[in-house]
């Protein structure tokens, strides 16, 4: 197996521009190409050290697809190319009119599960949290075009928030499913 580079950047590694606005189509068939030529069933036969090195690479391509393929952790690898100063996971905005929406949301979330047609409130709020990701994303790029890494930073930790309440509502619909 040939020595893959690791320096690349995960952009590079797949072939693809570093941008925000990555085709999901585009970056499965680039993942799953690689991981064709990398698999570590495919050096079962192979050196101790091809094999090492075929696992070290399905690691690194596996973790830049899942880097990739979220908006999040994408908008803050792309943050960390550009060597902007990133808040840490368990930082929080000081956006107070934001942080009253994530409360009021939370709460809505909560409501599903007693009110009497919980799936269908578990929709509303699903178009209002996609609508809210979808504007999110657009103010990312702008900032991130426009060279203004702070307030992109910014941004990118309120999709994080956004994300999270869009998992809650997953497991919410699933526990109302399920009953």
């Amino acid at each position: 197996m040939p020595s893959p580079d690791f320096r690349q950047n995960y952009f590079e590694l797949f072939g693809i521009t570093p941008t925000f606005a990555v085709d999901p189509a585009v970056l499965h068939a680039a993942q799953q190409r690689l991981q064709a030529n990398c698999h570590p069933d495919r050096f079962a036969n192979a050196s101790s050290r091809e094999k090492r090195l075929s696992v070290q690479t399905a690691a690194w391509v596996n973790q830049a697809y899942d880097t990739l393929r979220d908006p999040v952790k994408r908008s803050r690898y792309l943050l960390e190319l550009e060597g902007a100063q990133l808040p840490d996971g368990a930082a929080t905005t000081s956006d107070g009119a934001f942080l009253m929406e994530q409360l009021e949301l939370r709460e809505a979330l909560e409501a599903c599960r007693s009110a009497a047609d919980g799936l269908a409130l578990c929709d509303e709020i699903g178009v209002t949290l996609g609508h809210r990701a979808r504007k999110l994303e657009e103010a990312f790029v702008a900032h991130f075009e426009a060279r203004e890494f702070d307030q992109a930073a910014s941004v990118s930790l309120k999709m994080q928030f956004i994300q999270r309440l869009v998992q809650q509502l997953a497991e919410i619909r699933f526990d109302l499913e399920d009953a």
